[in-house]
Order: C-alpha cells, then sequence, then structure tokens
C-alpha cells in the first residue's frame, strides 16, 4: 500500500513535499484544533488536484485526506447535530466516489506487477494483459480529469460550512469516548470475520481500523509515548488488509475479462494469497483487540 509531491529544493533536487499536519497540538483547545487539522487536509487535497490533476499520486493523495477527514469528522461529532454532519458527510462521499474509479484503474496495474515478482510467474506471459490494464487506466485518466471540478467544488463547499462547526464545546473527553466507539466497533466486527468467510465483514472492519488508525494519529499528543506502538499496530493490519483489497480487486477484474491458461494461472495464485492475508491480518488484530474498549484508552490523557 502505498503511502507527496515533488518540490524543488535550492539545489534544484527534488524531494517529497511535506504532509499536511494531522496530529492536535497539546495543550490547545481540542475543538479549535481539530478545525484547524480538518482545513490543513482540505486544503492538501485541494492543492494535490489542482489543474484537474489526475495522475496516480495526486489522485492517491486527494483519497488519503478524504480518509483523513471522514476520520476528523467522527470525532468532531459529540458537538454536531445530526444536519451539520450529514452535509460533510455528503461532500466527502461524494468526493470519494468521483476518485474512486481513478485510483482502482491504477491499483490494478500496481497490483498485477507485484504479484508476479512475488509468484515468478514470467513476465512475458503476461505483457498483454498489463498492457490492457494500463490502456483501461489511461483511457480512465483522459475521461475522468471531467471529475475533478466536482472533487475541487465538494472540497470547497466542506471548507466554507467547516467554518461554521460548533467545535468550541469539544472536550478532550469527547474525544475519548469516540476513539473508544471507534475501538469497539472494529472488535465487534472483528469477531464478525473470524465466524464468517463472506469477504464483507471483513472489508468493513478494514475500513473501521484505518479510521482508528487516523484517530490514533490526530490524538498522539495525549496518548503515552504518542500511541506510538498502537499506530504501528494498526498500520500493519491496514497494510495487510489493503493488500488483501488489492488482490481481491485484480481477481475480480480477471474473473470478467478474457479467459486462458495464464489468467486462470494467475487466479489461482491469487486464492493461494488470500487467505494467510486474511489470517495474517485477523490474527494482529486480536491481538490489538484484546483489550476492552474502556481499558484500550486508559492511556489516553486530556
Amino acid at each position: 500500500m502505498a503511502r507527496g509531491k515533488p518540490s524543488t529544493s535550492k539545489s534544484g533536487k527534488e524531494k517529497k513535499k511535506a504532509k499536511a499536519r494531522l496530529h492536535l497540538r497539546h495543550g490547545k483547545p481540542c475543538g479549535c484544533e481539530l478545525r484547524k487539522v480538518a482545513l490543513l487536509q482540505i486544503e492538501a487535497a485541494l492543492e494535490s488536484l489542482r489543474g484537474n490533476n489526475v495522475s496516480p499520486e495526486p489522485v492517491h493523495d486527494a483519497r488519503t485526506y478524504i480518509k483523513k477527514l471522514r476520520a476528523i469528522l467522527q470525532l468532531a461529532s459529540p458537538v454536531m447535530s445530526k444536519k451539520e454532519r450529514d452535509q460533510p458527510t455528503l461532500l466527502l462521499r461524494e468526493a470519494a466516489v468521483r476518485l474512486a474509479p481513478l485510483r482502482d484503474s491504477e491499483v490494478r496495474i500496481r497490483t498485477l506487477d507485484s504479484l508476479l515478482e512475488k509468484t515468478g510467474l514470467p513476465v512475458d506471459d503476461y505483457a498483454s494483459l498489463r498492457a490492457g490494464l494500463a490502456d483501461v487506466a489511461k483511457q480512465r485518466r483522459h475521461n475522468d480529469a471531467r471529475r475533478i471540478p466536482g472533487v475541487l467544488a465538494s472540497l470547497r463547499e466542506l471548507r466554507d460550512i467547516s467554518e461554521a462547526w460548533p467545535l468550541d464545546d469539544l472536550q478532550g473527553k469527547d474525544l475519548k469516548r469516540r476513539i473508544r466507539r471507534s475501538y469497539r466497533r472494529g472488535r465487534t466486527t472483528l469477531d464478525l470475520c473470524s465466524t464468517t468467510p463472506d469477504p464483507d465483514p471483513f472489508h468493513l472492519w478494514r475500513k473501521q481500523v484505518k479510521q482508528l488508525w487516523y484517530q490514533l494519529r490526530i490524538t498522539a499528543p495525549y496518548w503515552k509515548d504518542e500511541a506510538a506502538d498502537l499506530i504501528a499496530a494498526t498500520d500493519k493490519i491496514g497494510q495487510l488488509a489493503g493488500d488483501e483489497r488489492d488482490l481481491t480487486l485484480l481477481r475480480e477484474t480477471l474473473r470478467l475479462g478474457p479467459q486462458g491458461k495464464a489468467t486462470s494461472l494467475l487466479i489461482e495464485k491469487i486464492d493461494g494469497l488470500l487467505p494467510p492475508l486474511r489470517r495474517d491480518a485477523v490474527e494482529a488484530g486480536r491481538s490489538f483487540y484484546e483489550n476492552r474498549p474502556k481499558l484500550f484508552v486508559a492511556a489516553l490523557e486530556f
């Protein structure tokens, strides 16, 4: 799973541009800080897509900022009415839906390359398949550039309404309850993952772990050791579950496309990799979710 953008230093060498600050600053009012962090994510997302940029990295970055904003909105929800929550939720959903096809078309190529390298299958046998996926991704970028203005419009509207979010009364205890709730939900869904082969609960759990990962990073200054171990643990689960999701996406594409010996062999390899990935993610999850929610947030002090 890829985790931006190049900038030029005085020496002329390109460096990665620093990501927008995600964490709250210790000792500052929680609501004010959360709003600042949200605005930083919105501005970063707008910047990444400036000029209707549909290249893989900017699209990935924009999607990541949208996920962070969803996590922020969840933390802010105790002091927001349903109406105040619904509008930003809808705007974020609309933006994410517009970007998803662009992301998925690129992920299929990356996942195929990684799979061929990992399995040792002859690259030449899959050159035409890869070329086809690359053509689809190129056409998707060409066709879906028109989606970007809609994404930008949603983000600008979100920026405007975020100024009116009633966050002044948001307290540390509210954030603590929301994180406990996120943890409890993930713990419950993990139990379901352990009792059914249905992939839907697993994919829901992946999203819940990702949201908790962001929430831990947002509140890191208020955790013991800045939640370093918890952040690393949720990141590991996210990596495993994300790899499973990408392979599942590629498998579905292969299943619906032209069939042949090479394609069947590739699907067979994917079918062999998916169960261990799910099993390893669930095992890591059991270790992470071993404590009850109340005990989990005991180390979070505002």
